[in-house]
């Protein structure tokens, strides 16, 4: 085992212990990453949790999914992190918010898959994934990580803290959906009550299957292909808004169906 390579082990240990026990990642005197160390630091902690936590993996989230939210972090294009089904509730959910761990609600637009996809068959278009796509569903991602400080933690360490992803929660999937309008029905946040925002399926490059055939092409490139049954979460329709203890929150993206969640201290 080469330096490098025990080095991105170890960090992915270390992300997942600070994971586990609930403890902050000081982001002081952590050795910079670029992209590529990033996502092997993922892959490695997405073994791990496997092999030795018998984690299920269910599809992938795609994060940064337009511009805006890829200036703020110095990027050129969208990125990745995988579901598990230990972090996945269905629709109403009750939740913990554990202090100290940053979340945010991102009410998204969700497919799953239905055929397998080879990665030779790059590159993927939006239509060849809505051909392949079984169902769709609404969903909220709530992404969380535990960098202190978050806002400083930039894309290498989000990428290989699994994205940031931290909590799926899906509604019912809808298998036939050619009635109803992906990119611009409107959708909206709702926090006790109140509307926070609002936003379209425009809002992600392309649209649900647009943001996906990313996905599909960033994981070709990688030599992995999408396969039947995974779900994809196509990133945050609205702008995100942060969790706070006891709220209920209603995304509600119309004929697609809403998504209920209550967070309580935890």
């Amino acid at each position: 085992m080469t330096s490098a390579t025990t080095d991105i082990a170890t960090h992915a240990r270390d992300l997942l212990r600070h994971r586990m026990q609930g403890m902050p990642i000081p982001l002081a005197g952590r050795p910079p990453l670029d992209i590529e160390r990033a996502y092997a630091t993922q892959d490695e902690a997405d073994h791990i949790l496997r092999t030795e936590r018998g984690f299920e993996p269910i599809g992938y989230k795609v994060a940064a999914a337009n511009p805006i939210a890829r200036s703020r972090l110095n990027l050129t294009e969208p990125f990745h992190g995988r579901m598990y089904r230990q972090m996945a509730s269905a629709s109403p959910a009750i939740l913990p918010c554990p202090a100290g761990f940053f979340q945010a609600y991102e009410p998204e637009i969700a497919i799953r898959i239905g055929r397998d996809l080879d990665p030779a068959s790059a590159p993927f278009t939006a239509a060849v994934i809505e051909s392949a796509t079984d169902a769709v569903l609404p969903a909220i991602e709530l992404v969380g990580t535990w960098y202190t400080p978050w806002t400083e933690a930039g894309a290498a360490n989000l990428i290989a803290d699994n994205a940031a992803f931290g909590h799926w929660i899906m509604g019912e999937a809808v298998t036939d959906w050619s009635a109803l309008d992906l990119l611009d029905a409107p959708v909206s946040l709702s926090i006790d009550g109140t509307v926070v925002a609002t936003g379209t399926g425009r809002a992600v490059d392309g649209g649900a299957f647009g943001a996906a055939a990313w996905l599909a092409n960033a994981l070709a490139r990688r030599g992995r292909g999408l396969r039947a049954g995974e779900y994809i979460t196509t990133g945050s329709v609205t702008a995100p808004h942060p969790v706070g203890i006891g709220q209920h929150a209603i995304a509600d993206f119309g004929r697609l169906g809403t998504i209920s969640l209550t967070m309580k201290a935890g």
